[in-house]
């Protein structure tokens, strides 16, 4: 090991740290202000903002407002307007990419809807769809089984 100096094992270890060093601090980076996509309800939606999330329901209104600008869908979840715990906005170009009308193909079904959660000018949770792809039908629930044998009946 001849044209070895001492400080040169030093020189190595601190190469090596700071490599490692350099490589967990890229993870940490490459992660931060990633969040991780989750599903909601409409009224967990709102402690979500900013973040790309999914929110499922039930659609209890929805409106299509041809007067207003950019002719807009709006599904609302889990209450009639102007009481919904989040609602989705459907832009016109958005709109024609749907088979059916969204208004009476989403009403009073059970739908998940993924994106990012904004706020609308009521500061209501919001989400803009942009694909219908978007927008997933839920089958309803299963009600709990009722064992019809467990009350009999009387046929006094």
């Amino acid at each position: 090991m001849k044209g070895r100096k001492p400080q040169d094992g030093h020189r190595v270890r601190f190469y090596v740290l700071a490599i490692v060093a350099g490589c967990g601090l890229g993870v940490l980076f490459a992660t931060a202000g990633v969040k991780v996509a989750q599903t909601l309800t409409g009224d967990e939606a709102i402690e979500h903002l900013e973040e790309t999330n999914t929110v499922c329901g039930t659609i209890a209104s929805a409106k299509y407002v041809v007067d207003a600008p950019g002719s807009p869908t709006y599904l609302n979840f889990d209450r009639p307007f102007p009481d919904q715990s989040c609602s989705v906005i459907i832009d016109e170009a958005t709109r024609a990419r749907f088979k059916v009308a969204p208004e009476k193909a989403f009403r009073g079904k059970l739908v998940c809807v993924t994106g990012v959660i904004m706020t609308d000018y009521r500061g209501r949770a919001q989400i803009a769809v942009s694909n219908p792809a978007q927008i997933v039908v839920r089958d309803a629930p299963t009600p709990p089984a009722t064992n019809s044998a467990a009350a009999p009946t009387s046929n006094k």
